[in-house]
C-alpha cells in the first residue's frame, strides 16, 4: 500500500473519503502488514503526540474550508475529546480507538460517521449531544458503551452494530428516527428513561442478556419486529403514544421462573395499536397494563394443564411487590390483581370474536375468583377452595367452558339415585282396575318376591333374565332408573314414585341437583355460542 511519488518519497495509499491517503510512510514493518502513515498505523509505541497534532491540523483544515474532516481508518492511541465541539462534518468510518474513546460531553454540531469503527476499549458518549443523526452502522463495540444522557437532535443510526459487553443509553433522548436494526448487543443492554420522540426500530436486533427499557417513552412508532430476546425484556413503566409491533419477536422460553417479558404497568395511548404476533407469551408480566385493547394474534400463552394461564400466578412475587397479597389477605398472591388482568384478556378476545380463547382466560379470572378467601384457618381456606359456590361451578362446567361436564355428571346423578331410590323402597301405583299391586314398596330385599308374584311387572326381556340368571335387582334398576329420569324431567304421575319420607327427600335432593346441573348446561352452551 505504498507508493514513490516524483520526489522519491513513499506515500500511503490507505482507501480514505473518496481519495487515497497520501501521507508519509511511518516505519513500523513489525506491526503493519503495508507500509503506511503514522495515521494509519497499528504499532503501538508511535507517537501519541504526532498523533493528535495531525488530528488537529485536519479539523482546523476542514473548519477553514467548510469541509469534511477526514479520519477514515485512523488507528487512534488515545482519544479524549472530552467536552469538545465539533463544528465540522467528521467522518470516523472505519477507525480503531485503541484506548478508551472519550467523547462525554462532546457536542457534534455536523454530520459524524462512525460506520463499522472499532472501539476496543470503553465508548463513552455521556451526554454528548449530536445536532445532526451520526452513524454508527456496522461499529463494533469490544468493551462497555456509555450514551448515558447523550441527545441525538436528528436521530442515530447504529444499524447492525455490534456490543460485545455492556451498552447504556439511559435518559438519552433521541429526537428523530433512532435505528437499531440487526444490533448485536451480547450483554446487557439498558435504555431506562430513554425518550424515543419520533420512533425506534429494533427490527431483528439480538439481545443476549437482560435488556431494560424501564420508563422509557416511545412517542412515535416502535419497532421491534423479529427481534430477539434471550433473558428478559423490560417495559415496565414505559410509555407508547403510537403503535408498537412485536410481530414475530422471540422472548425467553426456558424452564425456569424468571420473566421473559415484562410489559407491565405499561402506559398506552393507543392500546389497539400495539400489536403481539406469532410471539410465545409464557414468561410474559402484563399486571397493571390495561391489556383489553392489545392485538394478541397467534400468540403463545403458558398452560396450565390444558388451560391458557399467566406467568403472574407462577413467578416468584419476592420481587413484585404488587403480586403479593395484602397485610389483611392470607391469600398466597393478589389473586385480585391477576384477576384484573385475566378480565381484561377476556373482554379483548369477546370483542374480537374469539371466544374459544376468551374462554381460556374466562376459566382463569374465575381460578383467582375460586382461590382469593378472606379465611385463615387452612382447613377452612381447604374447604372454601373446593366446596365453595365458585370451586362446585368449576366442578361441574368448567365454569361454564364446558359443555361435557354437565351432561356427564347430569348422568352420573341420574344413575346414583337410580340406585339409591330402592334403599327407601319405590312406591307401586297401580292404575284404576290393576288388583295386586296397591300398597306395594319395593325395595331390595322384597324384589324376588314382587316380580315372582307379578310377572307382568318386569320389563327385563326373557333372554335377558337367562342370561342373568333372573336377578331382581336388574328389573329394579330399570324401574328405579325411569323413576330417577321421571324427577329430573319434572314428572309427577310416576308408575314407581320414591317412597315417603326419605324417598322423597332423595327426590328432592335429585330435583335440586339435576337442575343446577341442566342449567350449568344450558350456560355452557349459551357461552360457547351465543356470546357477545
Amino acid at each position: 500500500m505504498t507508493e514513490a511519488t516524483d520526489t522519491g518519497l513513499v506515500r500511503c495509499l490507505v482507501e480514505m473519503k473518496g481519495d487515497v491517503c497520501g501521507r508519509p510512510i511511518y516505519q513500523a514493518p513489525e506491526h503493519d502488514i503495508e507500509p503506511v502513515c503514522l495515521m494509519h498505523s497499528q504499532a503501538p509505541q508511535k507517537s501519541d503526540v504526532e498523533f493528535q497534532a495531525e488530528f488537529e491540523r485536519i479539523l482546523s483544515k476542514a473548519e477553514e474550508d467548510k469541509s469534511i474532516a477526514d479520519f477514515t481508518r485512523f488507528q487512534f492511541p488515545s482519544s479524549d475529546y472530552y467536552d469538545r465541539t465539533f463544528s465540522v462534518a467528521c467522518c470516523f468510518s472505519h477507525a480503531t480507538f485503541a484506548q478508551d474513546a472519550r467523547f462525554n460531553g462532546t457536542t457534534f454540531t455536523q454530520e459524524v460517521k462512525f460506520i463499522d469503527a472499532t472501539f476496543e476499549l470503553e465508548a463513552i458518549f455521556w451526554l454528548a449531544t449530536f445536532m445532526q443523526a451520526p452513524l454508527f452502522g456496522g461499529a463494533t463495540f469490544a468493551k462497555k458503551a456509555y450514551f448515558d444522557g447523550a441527545k441525538f437532535e436528528q436521530g442515530a443510526n447504529f444499524y447492525g452494530a455490534t456490543f460485545v459487553f455492556e451498552a447504556t443509553f439511559d435518559a438519552v433522548m433521541f429526537a428523530q428516527q433512532a435505528e437499531f436494526g440487526a444490533v448485536t448487543f451480547s450483554q446487557g443492554a439498558y435504555f431506562g428513561a430513554a425518550t424515543f420522540a419520533q420512533g425506534a426500530t429494533f427490527y431483528d436486533a439480538t439481545f443476549i442478556l437482560d435488556t431494560y427499557f424501564g420508563s422509557a417513552t416511545f412517542t412515535g412508532p416502535a419497532d421491534f419486529e423479529e427481534t430477539k430476546f434471550f433473558l428478559s425484556a423490560n417495559f415496565r413503566n414505559a410509555s407508547f403514544g403510537d403503535t408498537a409491533s412485536f410481530r414475530e419477536t422471540s422472548f425467553r422460553t426456558d424452564a425456569t421462573m424468571e420473566p421473559g417479558l415484562w410489559f407491565n404497568e405499561v402506559k398506552l395511548e393507543h392500546p389497539e395499536r400495539i400489536e403481539f404476533y406469532k410471539t410465545d407469551l409464557s414468561h410474559a408480566l402484563f399486571y397493571n397494563t390495561d391489556v383489553s385493547k392489545i392485538n394478541f394474534t397467534l400468540a403463545r400463552y403458558r398452560k396450565r394443564g390444558k388451560r391458557f394461564s399467566l406467568f403472574e400466578e407462577v413467578i416468584d412475587i419476592e420481587e413484585f411487590a404488587d403480586l403479593a397479597p395484602t397485610a389483611s389477605s392470607s391469600d398466597e398472591r393478589n389473586y385480585s390483581l391477576i384477576a384484573e388482568t385475566y378480565h381484561q384478556l377476556k373482554r379483548n378476545f369477546d370483542a374480537k370474536g374469539d371466544f374459544w380463547t376468551a374462554g381460556h382466560f374466562h376459566y382463569g379470572e374465575m381460578e383467582m375468583l375460586r382461590l382469593h378467601s378472606r379465611l385463615r384457618l387452612k382447613p377452612l381456606r381447604w374447604l372454601a377452595h373446593n366446596f365453595s359456590l365458585t370451586a362446585l361451578y368449576k366442578h361441574g362446567s368448567s365454569y361454564g367452558e364446558s359443555m361435557k361436564k354437565p351432561l356427564a355428571w347430569l348422568a352420573a346423578m341420574i344413575l346414583l339415585f337410580a340406585l339409591l331410590f330402592p334403599l327407601p323402597s319405590l312406591e307401586v301405583n297401580p292404575q284404576a282396575g290393576e288388583p295386586g299391586l296397591a300398597g306395594w314398596q319395593v325395595n331390595y330385599w322384597n324384589a324376588r318376591q314382587f316380580f315372582q308374584e307379578h310377572d307382568r311387572e318386569n320389563p327385563v326381556p326373557r333372554w335377558m333374565r337367562q342370561m342373568t340368571g333372573g336377578h331382581a335387582a336388574l328389573p329394579l334398576l330399570v324401574h328405579s332408573g325411569m323413576t330417577a329420569l321421571s324427577v329430573a324431567g319434572f314428572q309427577k304421575e310416576l308408575r314407581y314414585s320414591p317412597a315417603y319420607p326419605w324417598g322423597r327427600a332423595m327426590a328432592m335432593l335429585e330435583l335440586l341437583l339435576t337442575t343446577t346441573l341442566g342449567g350449568l348446561f344450558l350456560l355452557a352452551i349459551r357461552r360457547q355460542y351465543k356470546r357477545s
